[in-house]
């Protein structure tokens, strides 16, 4: 095992790098370290997943990510979200039991559990990051305001007719008339819009078309979108239109990050 570690004068340690180590001491740093560093590990591992449904993933190389808020992620190859995780609250906890390392992350409410067990851990490292605001200046905000000031962005004709629109299944964006006077529902998203965001307009759009016995017309707005998310808007007879979130000035809205 060759340990490296670097310590800045007055401030700690900032890493601390183990390649190739002895999977008791894996335990042994992940729950003193866990509380205060982000800790990488790349190791062979199953995963299992027990809570709102159960999973397993057999044995193969991954990168395992904690972090101190409790938040732990399981990644693989490809793709940018993590083949499993746990939000921050959860309660990681490491240990040895024949001859496995298990690193168990329990989210309380509501109650989720997955369980990480690897024989060989290549690389440990825990590195401390510092905590800073982050300010957005292009929110879902600005972009439904810019419509509300001007629909004919979206389509000559448009008419406001009401925003925040309630509904069972959350409030509607803006709600609108078009030249031929349908009703027209339109969903904003500030980022590339994926499954959830066709899914969400459906809802609405069914909701009304059910309320009011009548077609309704469902625009999806956002600055790109998925190719399957694309598909399934087509599937479903809604409608995409692109419009990036305008640049404002003034105060950011701003995030711990």
């Amino acid at each position: 095992m060759r340990i490296t570690e670097t310590k800045i004068f007055g401030e700690g340690t900032l890493y601390i790098l183990l390649e190739n180590p002895d999977i008791h001491r894996v335990a042994e740093e992940f729950n003193k370290l866990k509380s205060k560093y982000v800790i990488i590990i790349y190791l062979k591992c199953s995963v299992e997943y027990e809570g709102r449904a159960k999973s397993y993933i057999d044995f193969a190389d991954r990168l395992l990510i904690s972090k101190p808020d409790g938040t732990l992620m399981i990644h693989g190859a490809i793709k940018r979200e993590p083949i499993n995780w746990q939000p921050p609250g959860s309660i990681p906890y490491a240990m040895v039991r024949d001859n496995l390392l298990i690193i168990r992350s329990v989210r309380p409410r509501p109650r989720e559990t997955i369980i990480v067990k690897s024989k060989n851990v290549y690389i440990f490292l825990a590195v401390k990051l510092e905590t800073r605001i982050f300010s957005i200046w292009a929110t879902h905000e600005s972009m439904v305001k810019l419509v509300e000031k001007n629909p004919s962005i979206i389509e000559e004709g448009l008419k406001i007719i009401g925003k925040e629109v309630p509904t069972p299944f959350g409030n509607v964006d803006l709600l609108c008339k078009d030249s031929s006077n349908k009703l027209v529902v339109l969903e904003f998203k500030r980022a590339q819009a994926h499954l959830d965001a066709v899914s969400q307009l459906k809802r609405y759009v069914e909701y009304f078309s059910e309320k009011y016995k009548e077609r309704i017309r469902g625009i999806l707005v956002a600055p790109a979108i998925s190719d399957k998310a694309l598909k399934l808007l087509k599937k479903y007879n809604l409608e995409f239109k692109q419009l990036l979130p305008p640049k404002e000035e003034g105060p950011a809205t701003k995030f711990i990050r």
